[in-house]
């Protein structure tokens, strides 16, 4: 029973990572990567926007009511590690001043079809999660 639910967590997760890259490409974002592991992180989606380059954390998860924020469970040792990947794809293309943000998308699944996107741009920077 229990490979079951992870099966289904999974495929939420993954299910909210498509849906994420296509809201941000209605955008204007421009998908680089995604799923791309790195020595230090796995990074759910790799985007530009406009001269940045956008680390994307997908979080989905069930709508539950307007209490329900995904982005809550991104912990501080995967926030270290996002930030070590910024530093790896320095020195991997070499200039350290390059335009890095990171930003948080959630997912949250309601009763079919609904879903509710949120986008936070900079989470680091803007870490309030009340839109």
């Amino acid at each position: 029973m229990k490979e079951k639910s992870e099966a289904r967590h999974l495929q939420l997760g993954r299910r909210g990572e498509r849906l994420a890259c296509r809201y941000l490409e209605r955008r204007g974002f421009e998908l680089l990567g995604r799923n791309l592991k790195l020595h230090s992180a796995e990074i759910d989606l790799l985007m530009r926007d406009g001269a940045a380059f956008v680390l994307v954390e997908v979080k989905s998860g069930r709508d539950r009511g307007e209490e329900t924020r995904p982005g809550r469970n991104y912990s501080e040792e995967q926030k270290v590690r996002q930030r070590r990947a910024v530093h790896e794809l320095e020195r991997k293309y070499g200039d350290a001043g390059f335009p890095f943000r990171h930003d948080l998308v959630e997912v949250l699944f309601g009763p079919f079809p609904s879903v509710k996107i949120r986008h936070y741009p900079d989470y680091y920077r803007n870490r309030n999660l009340t839109n």
